[in-house]
């Protein structure tokens, strides 16, 4: 029986896997004996295995330590006490140390006293290492308060202004003034979130880096969020698994990038517990640096594309456009409302080998996507290419498949005023699309006929650890375990019209780029008039909304709030 690549990648945990999958074991190398350690393994077969690992760290000399530990991890499989012993030491000894995991797969051995004097002796240089960095990451965590203290300062400097007119022209206009003394392009920093828990990030400034131009910021999402138990102290540039190609592209195309660390609770993907922490990290990140806001992107791969496909199904408002490899496009944590892409894009690529969404899945969504009328694009990558082939490889392949994603990420810019909404939630944690926010659900009324959920039929499911093989199997691409209510609104001539369902509260911010407050204001909803009227900027509430969001683009000056009757 073949192991599943879920059991070979616990079995080859921590950096391990990094330093095995960067040279695409589970697919066609430049090294003909990881090609073959690869089909050992997924055989089962250690022995071989074994010696394949050996022959690939005679080839290539600087990854000789890696496969030293694919070797005791072969060695460990097979039984062979001594052997798995021999070259873990190997490993203890070398300058991977800190790095390498020594998974359940040597659980057997805990009783051995040799066993346990190495694992003693790692727990001792982690610990060091982990100090080390603490240490080192102070002068980071001082600099970021103090840039945050800036901006709070800054911010209250705009309390002066006595007219809600005039703040709103200073933020419309002016920015606050930035510095940065620090040398190097890696910044160090940390979101804080349920109320005691830091979750640290990197930073990546474009070259020749000026703290007083706009940059363009995009947030690089990491996948297998469910096999992070622990969370990082401190991010590190060097060891980044979020892919070397995006961290390439990134500079070469002159964006900040930001690539935050997670956990299996605190993620986002699943549970709910983390997602706002892609949203509150833009935030924080414009409180820090100078940002274009109509250029702000989120983008991923695997289990991190997925996370980019649910903010722009759950939370877009902050975004100019969403992109993802090697995606599964489900939310996770609710239904999958396929409608709420018409108000941004989708950049989508799949590989033909990928075991995690199948080619017949993605095209299966673009069709639907072109019906809907959603603006999804989807790229092929074919030649046997398995899940991690794009966050691994930099073949000339994955360099064009970059070079295009950020070109078409390129011509994307936000419009936080477009003139029709349709927006759908069945919580409403995420009940907001832009200036439309549904605020209340009533899901005993009656669904209207607009409101309906789309879905498709994906087949062509591939074995994860031998993903040229394709499963008999049928199922649902999206799944709607709870009740939603959907909004389509439209704005225009200084008048709302609203249509809804099942929902029973509603919320509609307002800026001036949308209407002239010097009109009455019309606000129609299921056919009634519910408002006529004159609506005045709101000073506080304009304050209040530019203090958390640090957005000089999407700037509201007031709401209004309507209960909605039941029909």
């Amino acid at each position: 029986m073949a192991i599943s690549f879920t059991k070979l990648f616990h079995a080859l945990s921590g950096l391990a896997i990094a330093a095995l999958l960067t040279h695409n074991a589970f697919s066609q190398t430049r090294i003909p004996a990881l090609d073959s350690m690869g089909m050992n393994m997924g055989r089962q077969n250690w022995k071989a295995a074994l010696q394949w690992a050996l022959k690939a760290a005679e080839v290539e000399p600087s990854q000789r330590n890696w496969r030293y530990l694919n070797a005791a991890e072969f060695a460990s499989r097979d039984g062979n006490r001594e052997l798995a012993i021999h070259y873990a030491r190997l490993v203890v000894e070398s300058d991977i140390a800190v790095r390498a995991g020594f998974n359940k797969s040597f659980a057997w051995l805990a009783d051995d006293p040799r066993w346990k004097e190495l694992m003693d002796r790692i727990a001792v240089l982690r610990e060091q290492e982990r100090q080390n960095k603490i240490k080192a990451s102070l002068p980071f965590r001082v600099a970021q308060q103090e840039s945050l203290l800036r901006a709070d300062q800054y911010v209250d400097s705009l309390s002066q202004i006595a007219s809600a007119d005039a703040l709103y022209k200073k933020i419309r206009q002016d920015r606050p003034k930035r510095s940065y003394t620090a040398t190097g392009r890696y910044a160090y920093a940390w979101i804080k979130l349920a109320d005691t828990l830091q979750i640290p990030y990197l930073i990546q400034l474009p070259p020749h880096f000026d703290a007083e131009k706009e940059y363009p910021l995009i947030v690089v999402l990491h996948g297998a969020v469910l096999r992070q138990d622990k969370m990082a102290d401190v991010p590190d540039s060097t060891q980044v698994f979020f892919g070397r190609m995006y961290m390439q592209q990134a500079s070469e195309s002159g964006y900040i990038a930001v690539f935050p660390y997670s956990n299996k609770k605190f993620n986002w993907m699943m549970p709910d517990d983390g997602f706002e922490l892609v949203p509150e990290l833009v935030r924080q990140v414009k409180h820090l640096y100078a940002v274009d806001d109509s250029r702000v992107y989120v983008t991923g791969h695997s289990n991190g594309a997925t996370g980019a496909f649910s903010y722009l199904m759950k939370e877009p408002g902050l975004f100019a456009g969403f992109s993802g490899i090697n995606n599964r496009p489900q939310v996770r944590t609710g239904g999958t409302f396929f409608r709420n892409a018409l108000n941004r894009s989708f950049y989508n690529v799949a590989t033909d080998y990928d075991y995690y969404f199948p080619f017949e899945g993605h095209r299966a969504i673009t069709a639907m996507a072109r019906t809907l009328g959603v603006d999804w694009q989807n790229v092929e990558i074919t030649g046997q290419r398995p899940h991690h082939y794009l966050i691994n490889s930099s073949d000339s392949i994955t360099q064009r498949v970059y070079g295009q994603l950020f070109a078409d990420m390129s011509t994307r810019k936000r419009d936080p005023f477009q003139k029709r909404l349709y927006w759908e939630c069945d919580n409403v944690k995420h009940g907001r699309s832009d200036w439309l926010e549904i605020a209340q659900l009533d899901t005993l009324r009656r669904a209207e006929t607009w409101h309906s959920p789309v879905n498709v039929e994906v087949n062509g499911w591939r074995v994860a650890e031998t993903p040229g093989v394709v499963l008999d199997s049928t199922s649902n691409a999206f799944e709607f375990p709870r009740k939603s209510g959907a909004v389509q609104a439209i704005f225009t001539s200084n008048g709302f019209e609203l249509k809804t369902s099942r929902v029973g509260k509603i919320r509609i911010y307002l800026s001036p780029e949308m209407i002239d407050f010097n009109k009455k204001l019309k606000v129609i909803i299921n056919g009634r008039k519910f408002f006529d009227g004159l609506v005045a900027m709101d000073r506080s509430f304009l304050l209040a909304q530019y203090r958390k969001e640090m957005d000089h683009q999407s700037v509201w000056v007031n709401a209004l709030e309507f209960d909605i009757p039941a029909n």
